[in-house]
């Protein structure tokens, strides 16, 4: 634990942040962002000028306290700085005990379930996507800043907007992503956009009481499903965790609060009235399957069949760039089933604004009609 492993950023690394597309685009895309060229953080001023390496970093928000060696490259047609970080002390073991023991001590039940008069004998379904937890974005041009707190905001908005309502019961679907990053290391670049106080064992602890503390403002809350998203891991590489580590701890210290919680790390199906919801991240293979191949495995016979996923921070299809133009909000639609994308809580990064994608925050509020079929409401938040 916090011994001295190796370089925050390699130079080998921060030159792939610079020259690939890959390093530059987060997993979880607001879309497809296909490229001619590779992105690079150009040392070119606003005035034509070319930037020092303090005003380099200032424009670009890198912690210029941490470079230990820099070099300007100017061969390339656009000129940027090659960049080696100071050593840095990290954490690189995942003590998984001793976070259960944190949340044991810290966590103990305080929800009990208390029925409240309803007007509407309908139970409902709040589908929340992409919460990215502990995730800092500011001063960008047309993306929203966005933290913890505005998060917050909007879930406790979805809340209030379904509590006036009055349905019998509320379900809640959370569909992956609940954190930013564990390990601080899912990207070469995370680092760019974290609040450094919400990332280890800080970002399970914190993100688990802040949705308590939205959950219990739920009017007849009924039952949380939780599908575990690719920025879930505790890992720092994708492949060596694929299980989204922190969303089941996550998960689990929701149970210890009292909640009535299921988490699995790609899929879940929970049948409300006549509608049979089967739950994605949209990360996993599971997602590139047909949806003839899901409803058969996973689908219910005699009900509404609706396959809903995230991931792409939009409720536009993941499409070339040829077929934007004609893009369709639902990608499959049949006399009994459905399948579509939910609107994301976090809207996109530097990265994706430098790449022209942006999209609004939202939710999806779904229930059944009284005909088994379903009717869906989308907000904004």
């Amino acid at each position: 634990m916090g011994k001295k492993i190796r370089p925050r950023i390699t130079e080998e690394e921060f030159d792939i942040v610079l020259k690939s597309r890959e390093g530059v685009v987060s997993e979880t895309l607001p879309n497809d962002y296909n490229q001619e060229k590779p992105f690079v953080l150009s040392a070119w001023g606003n005035d034509g000028k070319m930037m020092d390496i303090d005003k380099y970093c200032e424009h670009y928000a890198l912690p210029r306290e941490s470079i230990g060696s820099y070099k300007l490259v100017s061969h390339t047609g656009t000129p940027f700085y090659n960049i080696v970080f100071k050593d840095k002390y990290i954490d690189d073991e995942i003590d998984i005990e001793h976070i259960q023991s944190v949340l044991e001590d810290e966590l103990d039940t305080i929800y009990f379930y208390e029925p409240k008069p309803f007007s509407l004998p309908t139970e409902t379904v709040l589908k929340w996507a992409d919460l990215h937890f502990g995730a800092h974005i500011r001063n960008l041009l047309i993306t929203k800043d966005y933290d913890s707190t505005i998060l917050r905001e909007g879930l406790l908005k979805s809340v209030y907007e379904t509590n006036l309502l009055g349905h019998k019961k509320v379900h809640v679907h959370i569909m992956g992503d609940l954190i930013e990053s564990f390990s601080g290391l899912n990207h070469i670049n995370s680092w760019l956009s974290l609040d450094k106080s919400e990332v280890g064992a800080n970002a399970v602890k914190l993100c688990t009481k802040m949705l308590h503390d939205v959950f219990s403002q739920i009017d007849n809350l009924g039952k949380v499903k939780i599908v575990g998203g690719n920025h879930d891991r505790l890992s720092k590489a994708n492949d060596e965790d694929v299980k989204a580590g922190a969303a089941e701890l996550i998960a689990w210290g929701l149970e210890l609060l009292g909640y009535d919680v299921e988490f699995h790390p790609y899929i879940i199906t929970h049948q409300v009235g006549g509608i049979n919801h089967i739950l994605l991240h949209g990360d996993k293979g599971i997602s590139k399957k047909t949806t003839e191949d899901i409803l058969w495995k996973y689908g219910k016979k005699g009900v509404f069949n609706f396959i809903f996923e995230a991931h792409l921070h939009s409720i536009i299809e993941k499409l070339s760039v040829s077929q934007r133009a004609k893009f369709r909000t639902i990608k499959d639609d049949a006399i009994d089933h459905r399948r579509m994308h939910c609107p994301s809580f976090f809207t996109g990064n530097y990265y994706s604004e430098t790449l022209g994608y942006n999209s609004n925050a939202g939710y999806i509020r779904v229930f059944d009609n009284g005909k088994g079929f379903p009717e869906l409401d989308f907000r904004s938040v």
